[in-house]
């Protein structure tokens, strides 16, 4: 599953998170990993519900909808 760009920045917005870094400090989920997601690549559940739990959001927001 992919990642929406826009949904991801809102909610690190919203949970005060400034940047990558912080966010890889708060879920674990390495720099690269993020930043490739981010950009487009796929990302795993497990992955997902990582960053979802650091930003205080259900996985399902952070979603891209499939076209």
């Amino acid at each position: 599953m992919k990642l929406y760009k826009n949904k991801l920045g809102l909610a690190m917005l919203n949970a005060g998170v400034d940047s990558i870094r912080d966010l890889s400090a708060a879920s674990g989920v390495s720099i690269n990993t993020i930043s490739r997601s981010n950009n487009g690549g796929t990302v795993k559940l497990a992955t997902l519900r990582r960053l979802a739990d650091a930003l205080g959001v259900d996985p399902a927001e952070l979603i891209a909808e499939e076209a």
